[in-house]
């Protein structure tokens, strides 16, 4: 009974304590008493201390690293440009272009194998465009190797890269795209730019020759390919709003041209097999710098704008100009310096103009 009323008298006790506010839980003492620090408040300290800290130069380069993948791709394709003056003697420029496609082919198929990319299209319209894409590639980089027969490298890769402006045209036409007044006066400034460099006879004098002279061929021949290039932009352009794999796309490509080539090197007999030397490793060396600059290039939209890429492969311009210097003793003179800036500038604004609409749609 003692025992009872001493339990009872306990219970009261707890009763008027906790009524009166003098039992709090450990929890709330050690809450009270400034022991625990709310994990909130952590992890702000630490994000203050985070904000202290600059980036350093490894992590700036670092994040800028599709600049410098857009450079050495730009490099490594004015090095293909260049390493085919070596074989031109040797090889035509279509069985040229058929060993290009032929390992690009070679080199892409493990990769969709090893992704297991189906290569069935997904529509007949897309069907038409993949095919449409490889040989339109076909004839511009067939074209652009036998303009490298008739002129300087760097003139042609000059013209050639005047294709954005181009581009504006045909997505007005296919793709039903705004096309203005500048879009106009750009392109006349890209063909006054073409002029300079061809410099043709009847307008610049010079040593008459019977019918066309081989500059102009060249010339032509680079403008043939800025036209292609434009059509290239606008399918690879369609071909992505259809959601297409960009591996399935480079298939089709090398497939398509590659038979494509070898019917153009079969009727013009043009098949032969490469002396050995120099001229079998140049002949690989443009392949696989091809396939290495195509890979730097395609990673490098994934890290910059598309429109900051355009502009930086026009450094491919400068790098074939100094390559033909060092090694060829070829220099521009000044009104196809003139020329060459007029083309460039053309694509640079075109780009630039392309930057503030997005800014000004944004």
């Amino acid at each position: 009974m003692e025992s009872l009323a001493e339990g009872t008298l306990t219970m009261e006790t707890l009763q008027e304590s906790s009524s009166g506010g003098t039992i709090s839980s450990p929890l709330q003492e050690l809450t009270l008493g400034g022991t625990i620090s709310s994990p909130s408040v952590t992890v702000h300290d630490d994000r203050e201390g985070c904000n202290d800290e600059r980036p350093t130069c490894g992590k700036r380069l670092y994040r800028h690293r599709g600049v410098g993948l857009v450079l050495m791709s730009a490099f490594i394709f004015a090095v293909h440009s260049v390493i085919v003056l070596t074989v031109k003697e040797g090889v035509h420029p279509t069985m040229l272009s058929w060993t290009r496609f032929c390992s690009q082919l070679l080199l892409v198929t493990p990769v969709v194998m090893y992704k297991n990319i189906s290569l069935r299209p997904e529509s007949r319209t897309v069907f038409i465009l993949l095919v449409a894409r490889g040989f339109i590639g076909m004839l511009g980089l067939t074209s652009l190797f036998g303009a490298f027969y008739f002129t300087r490298v760097g003139d042609a890769t000059a013209v050639m890269f005047g294709s954005p402006v181009f581009v504006g045209i045909l997505a007005r036409i296919f793709l039903k795209e705004a096309f203005r007044l500048i879009d106009v006066l750009l392109v006349f400034v890209v063909i006054g730019g073409v002029f300079l460099i061809s410099q043709p006879p009847f307008l610049f004098g010079g040593e008459k020759v019977e019918g066309l002279s081989s500059q102009l061929i060249g010339i032509l021949l680079a403008f043939f390919t800025c036209l292609t290039m434009s059509c290239t932009s606008v399918l690879m352009r369609k071909l992505r709003l259809l959601n297409v794999n960009t591996f399935k796309i480079v298939f089709y490509h090398g497939a398509v041209a590659t038979a494509g080539t070898a019917l153009i090197t079969t009727g013009f007999s043009a098949w032969s097999v490469p002396s050995c030397g120099k001229v079998r490793y140049a002949i690989v060396s443009i392949g696989m710098l091809n396939f290495i600059g195509q890979c730097l290039l395609t990673y490098s939209f994934s890290l910059e704008k598309a429109v900051y890429v355009s502009i930086l492969r026009t450094n491919e311009v400068v790098f074939v100009y100094l390559l033909e210097f060092i090694f060829f003793g070829v220099s521009p003179n000044l009104w196809v310096a003139i020329g060459v800036m007029m083309v460039l500038c053309a694509s640079i604004a075109t780009s630039l103009r392309k930057i503030w609409m997005s800014h000004t749609r944004g």
